[in-house]
């Protein structure tokens, strides 16, 4: 029997935008109204896209305490809220992906990833399809109803295989965005920083850059990540929580502060959360995390997983709580 201690949404039902696969989940809680949002990605299993991911549309759901959710279906296919652009010669033309919403003036702007059927080759698995992918921006002014922003916001890396798994934040000069960038035999990910005033032009600030070295669980680099005020007494400016890998491509989730974004110190010497027991629905990997602070506590929102290669296997969104203070003491919930 499969244990399921974590999981707060499962694929959904049948012909539904993520009937299959779904992940990468955003989520934001509105401290006045007690509504939360949560925004992820996800694909139904009509639904042709690069085999080894999970984005195709993005979905949308609502909570009012942060544990049990109901599904919001919007414009898009199958109830999706954003689905790749009908513009074929578009750079997000074939699957979309989500990285990041963030609040802007009396909008959401959500920072999500994109590729097109060009084939991208790589040493790992020959050209897939869709490899290729790229930033870009939406803005909404309901969470629901999205609009494209122009293009990418930066070209395809000369010396990688993509771009994508975007986060943003704004620091109070200016936006920092953050994204994956994988080796082309996908040995190895690594995070590039880029600044910008106004959304639109960007300046490179080069690798993110930790000051304390590397260690076991993550030197083969984060593939996710995500930047946030600082909510842990007595800590630096920024709290980073990420997905890190080690030598064996085995993920966890650990996490670092920053005093300017750019350069980062990691807050323990072991990871904050892996994954579940061998039995558990999220025994083979744990990734793609949101930390929201609410209600005096600490949520932090996953993506878990059973399986690579078996469509069968367990995968979905989790969450574990802690109090305000130390990560490591987070708990996966349990009904």
């Amino acid at each position: 029997m499969i244990n399921t201690t974590g999981l707060i949404v499962g694929v959904g039902p049948a012909g539904r935008c993520d009937d299959y696969r779904l992940g990468g989940a955003v989520v934001d809680h509105d401290a006045i109204s007690g509504l939360w949002r949560m925004w992820y990605y996800c694909r139904d299993r009509t639904f042709d896209g690069p085999p080894t991911l999970g984005s195709g549309r993005i979905a949308h759901a609502r909570s009012i305490d942060g544990i049990h959710w109901q599904r919001i279906d919007g414009p898009g296919a199958l109830g999706s809220v954003f689905e790749p652009s009908p513009d074929p010669a578009a750079f997000d033309s074939l699957h979309v992906g989500l990285g990041d919403v963030t609040r802007g003036a009396g909008e959401w702007l959500m920072w999500y990833f994109g590729g097109d059927a060009r084939p991208r080759d790589t040493i790992a698995l020959g050209p897939v399809a869709g490899l290729g992918m790229r930033p870009g921006l939406a803005r909404s002014e309901d969470g629901v109803h999205w609009q494209r922003v122009g293009g990418p916001l930066l070209e395809l890396p000369t010396n990688h295989i993509y771009s994508a798994w975007p986060n943003a934040m704004h620091d109070g000069a200016g936006f920092l965005l953050y994204v994956t960038y994988a080796a082309s035999d996908l040995s190895r990910f690594d995070t590039g920083v880029w600044s910008s005033i106004d959304a639109a032009h960007w300046v490179s600030e080069g690798a993110l850059c930790w000051a304390d070295g590397t260690r076991d669980y993550d030197i083969g680099g984060m593939v996710t990540r995500q930047v946030l005020p600082n909510p842990l007494p007595g800590g630096r400016r920024f709290l980073m929580v990420y997905t890190a890998t080690d030598a064996d491509h085995r993920r966890s989730i650990a996490a670092g502060e920053s005093d300017d974004g750019k350069v980062w110190h990691r807050l323990y010497d072991a990871p904050i959360f892996a994954v579940g027991a061998e039995n558990a629905w999220d025994s083979l990997g744990v990734a793609a995390t949101r930390l929201v602070v609410a209600n005096g506590e600490l949520f932090l929102y996953y993506y878990g997983f059973q399986s690579l290669g078996n469509d069968e296997g367990q995968r979905g969104i989790g969450l574990a709580r802690a109090p305000i203070g130390d990560l490591r003491r987070l708990r996966r919930w349990n009904q």
